[in-house]
Parts: C-alpha cells; sequence; structure tokens
C-alpha cells in the first residue's frame, strides 16, 4: 500500500515537474523571439491588420477540426464502431485541443476519455486509433519538409551563403556535393543497419534502443492500419483538405497583413511545415517554438525579422484563442451530454 502510495506521489511530481518545464521553456522561447521587438509599435502594427483574412483562418481551422472528427471516426468504423456522429466526435477533437493549450500531451487522452464516457468507447482502442493518426500525420508532415526542401533548394542556397560566405553562392551550384553528401548518408544509413541486426542481441538490453524499436513498430503499425479501412476515399479525401485548410488558414493571413501580403505559395508551404514542428515542441499550444520557427523562416522570404515575429504572433494567437473558445466550449458540452454504456467492438 505504502509503496503504492510513494509511485503514486513520485508520479504527480513527475508530471509537475515535467509540465512546469515546459512552461518555463516557452516562456523563454517567447522572451528570446521577441527580446527586440518593439512593443511601442505593436498598437499601430495591429491597426494595420485586415482582420477579415484572421476570420477566414480561424473559419477554415474549424472546418479542419470537423473533418479530423470524420478522419477519426472513419479509423474507428473497422473496429466496430459505426454508431459515432461526427459532431459529437468533433466535441471529443476540440476538447483535446483545448487540455493541449494547459497541459502538452494530454490532450489525445482527454479525447479518448470523452469518447468513452460519451460513446462507449474503449479507451485501448481509441488510442489505438489516435496512434494511427499521428504516425500517418507525422509521415506526411516529414513528406513536406522534403517537398518544400527541394522546391525551394535555391532560396536555402542564398540563405546559406549568406550565413556561411561567398564561397557557398548556392546550394544549387554546390549540387554534385549535396548529391555527394547524400550518398554518403544513404551509405552510412545503411552501415547501421547492417550493425544493427547483426548486434541486435546486445542492443535489445539498452532501454534506448528498445524505445526506437517500438517508435518505428508504432509508425508502421500505424501506417499499415490505414489499409484495413473500409472507407479509403473518404480517409483520403479528407486527409488531403485537412493538410490543405492548413495550409490555407497560414497563407491567408498573409493578405492580412501588410509586410506579408505579397507572399506567394511557397512561403505558406514553408510556413506550413515550420508551424507544424513548432506545434509538434513538447510546450503548452507550441508557444515559443511556433513564434520562433515561423518568424525565422519567413526571413528567408525577405521579411524583417520584427515583421516576421509580429506575423507569427497573430497567426498563432488567433489560432490559441479560437481553440480556447470553442475548445473550452466543446469540453463544457462534452461533459454534460448524455453517457453511452461501454460497447465491445
Amino acid at each position: 500500500m505504502n509503496e503504492t502510495r510513494s509511485l503514486t506521489n513520485k508520479s504527480i511530481v513527475t508530471n509537475i515537474f515535467k509540465y512546469s518545464a515546459a512552461l518555463v521553456i516557452a516562456a523563454f522561447l517567447l522572451w528570446f523571439v521577441y527580446r527586440d521587438f518593439d512593443f511601442s509599435d505593436l498598437q499601430s502594427k495591429i491597426h494595420e491588420v485586415n482582420f477579415t483574412w484572421i476570420y477566414i483562418s480561424i473559419i477554415l481551422s474549424l472546418i479542419s477540426h470537423v473533418l479530423r472528427a470524420y478522419r477519426w471516426n472513419l479509423l474507428l468504423n473497422p473496429l466496430g464502431y459505426k454508431h459515432l456522429k461526427v459532431w459529437r466526435t468533433f466535441l471529443a477533437v476540440m476538447s483535446g485541443y483545448f487540455v493541449n493549450l494547459l497541459l502538452p500531451r494530454a490532450g489525445e487522452i482527454t479525447r479518448c476519455g470523452i469518447l468513452r464516457n460519451n460513446e462507449g468507447v474503449p479507451m485501448s482502442s481509441s488510442i489505438g486509433s489516435v496512434i494511427a493518426e499521428r504516425v500517418f500525420d507525422l509521415i506526411i508532415l516529414i513528406s513536406l519538409i522534403v517537398i518544400t526542401f527541394f522546391l525551394q533548394i535555391d532560396i536555402l542556397g542564398n540563405f546559406l551563403s549568406k550565413f556561411f560566405g561567398e564561397k557557398y553562392d548556392s546550394v544549387s551550384s554546390n549540387a554534385p556535393i549535396l548529391f555527394a553528401a547524400g550518398a554518403v548518408a544513404l551509405t552510412l544509413l545503411i552501415l547501421v543497419i547492417y550493425l544493427v541486426k547483426k548486434h541486435k542481441a546486445f542492443l535489445s538490453r539498452m532501454p534506448l534502443f528498445n524505445k526506437v524499436v517500438n517508435f518505428i513498430k508504432e509508425l508502421l503499425n500505424g501506417a499499415m492500419s490505414i489499409r484495413r479501412l473500409e472507407n479509403q476515399v473518404g480517409f483520403w479525401t479528407s486527409t488531403i483538405f485537412i493538410w490543405l485548410l492548413y495550409f490555407l488558414m497560414a497563407y491567408v493571413v498573409f493578405f492580412g497583413i501588410p509586410a506579408t501580403s505579397h507572399l506567394g505559395i511557397l512561403a505558406g508551404l514553408s510556413v506550413l511545415v515550420m508551424g507544424g514542428l513548432g506545434m509538434s515542441a513538447p510546450v503548452q499550444g507550441g508557444i515559443g517554438a511556433y513564434h520562433l520557427l515561423v518568424g525565422g523562416v519567413l526571413v528567408l522570404y525577405g521579411i524583417e525579422k520584427e515583421d516576421g515575429v509580429f506575423f507569427a504572433l497573430i497567426l498563432h494567437t488567433s489560432q490559441f484563442l479560437s481553440v480556447l473558445f470553442f475548445g473550452g466550449i466543446s469540453l463544457i458540452v462534452a461533459i454534460f451530454q448524455k453517457k453511452a454504456p461501454l460497447q465491445q467492438a
């Protein structure tokens, strides 16, 4: 009994430390990004913003959340849970986003808990579907990173030439070096795979190795689970539109701010990628990390640093307040919803 209580207390202390550390990191990143920002000019910058585009961005994000709820239902349907309504699943999704603003990574447990209480879906089933969903979105994000890099290799080259000196005039002019580096990296990867297979018994004793292996297995299992879906067309269509809406909700904000109104689709793609990485950071609502990455990437497109971080501030704050408002309402509605008995697939 005492051992159980001790473990529980230790877990509570660990969680408090973890979430407090995340908050401190978020605060530090915010300070780092905005330490040179002229806040005396903030009010005039806000007056220049065309908020019609901000409202459009919020509407697009809400539509993406509805599609995410629809896609989640598609993942649960093959498990036998065909009674799910999109609007009720939407409440769970938004509640999860709301909790994530306060406690990083706790939103997934929250949305699954709401689905269990209100729809009778066991936690084991819903958590498995969330893992599959996250794995698939991670694969898409990685693919977008690669695509964005190769589509804008000249812009990156110009940045590197300024950063490293004139001898690196552009990455594109050093293509043979890039291909050689890629060949070396591929060779090293093959060598690592060979060594891992050869010494698997020894490596399996290492906790870190087992964590990496389990993570890779989750990626593969999540990707393979898509093949078992009954509505493949619905899944792929909703996924395409979810990511298209993610892109548009950032892209339209360009037009609402004078300093970024001239930016094009490729810049929007870069913001999508960097924003996705920022929101994946283990801090509350991606605070700080999002501002750092999005504000930083806009510098590559000739945007002044102050204008770049202002864009990040407007975009992130509008989405943050949107989730805070609609997510908070969703959580309240979900709490008072009629409960369903636990169902077995």
